[in-house]
């Protein structure tokens, strides 16, 4: 890794936790892109890049989800019951998604990526076609069989996407919770950070299927790619709460509409 290289990682790092304070959405869409591309620069060969970029992912996102809620709770807008009720199916969906996934080549680059432009894809839909009039509060009302539910796909898609879960905890929250949005990505992000934390461990201790000769590379999580996008993140993401409190609900739909197309058509591209 390079100055050069180490500086394009923090500031990465600080547009996913941006994104992740912003959106809620764990900042994975900008993660899975970067570390994509670095860690073919590490050398790790296509066969064994899957598992690796979404267990990096998930290990930077923890950091910027961390400081997120941090801030949020500054700002009186972190639920810690229904956070805690849906972070623990998706973390036992994590770990069990990624357990599988480290098992064997059977989750090919090519998958992931249909798989990756599919799943944003779905999202972008429903977000767009998302009323105004539909955005009540009845987080106190719905069952906790529901959150369970959310966390659940949540932690199913972080695994399989490396993007947390909050792109479709996010719409699960607001169109078929009816919570507030500023509500439902708060809840997404704490229930990313215990998620991206306890797969994290696992990730860190797990066996590759091909062990790579790289140093500093601790099971599938790579030190000196991550760290520099991790502590990036650690401040971008309260400044992405911030702006979430001042950006009006709509603005906000809009704007994780806009990345998300543009990750799709990175990923179109890639697949050219």
């Amino acid at each position: 890794m390079s100055a050069i290289d180490i500086v394009i990682l923090l500031i990465s790092g600080g547009v996913g936790g941006f994104l992740a304070g912003l959106l809620g959405i764990g900042g994975g869409i900008v993660y899975v892109v970067l570390f994509s591309f670095y860690l073919e620069k590490l050398g790790f060969p296509q066969a064994t890049l899957v598992p690796h970029i979404i267990a990096n992912s998930l290990f930077a996102i923890f950091f910027g989800g961390l400081s997120g809620i941090i801030k949020q709770k500054k700002n009186n807008n972190f639920f810690l019951k229904p956070v805690l009720i849906t972070a623990i199916p998706a973390t036992i969906a994590s770990i069990g998604i990624t357990f599988l996934v480290n098992r064997g080549e059977w989750y090919s680059p090519t998958m992931f990526k249909i798989f990756f432009i599919c799943l944003l894809t779905i999202m972008a839909i429903k977000i767009f076609l998302f009323r105004k009039d539909e955005e009540s509060d009845k987080a106190e009302k719905t069952s906790t069989k529901k959150f369970g539910l959310t966390g659940f796909s949540g932690g199913v898609i972080a695994a399989l996407s490396g993007v947390g879960g909050g792109v479709i905890m996010v719409p699960f929250l607001t169109n078929f919770l009816q919570i507030k949005i500023r509500k439902a990505t708060s809840i997404s992000l704490g229930v990313i950070v215990v998620m991206a934390f306890f797969t994290s461990i696992y990730s860190f201790f797990a066996v590759p299927t091909r062990v790579e000769e790289i140093p500093f590379t601790f099971g599938l999580i790579s030190l000196p790619m991550v760290l520099p996008a991790a502590i990036g993140s650690l401040f971008g993401s309260p400044l992405g709460v911030s702006a979430a409190g001042k950006i009006k609900p709509e603005y906000i739909r809009l704007l994780f509409i806009f990345f998300i197309t543009l990750v799709i058509i990175r990923m179109i591209y890639n697949l050219w």
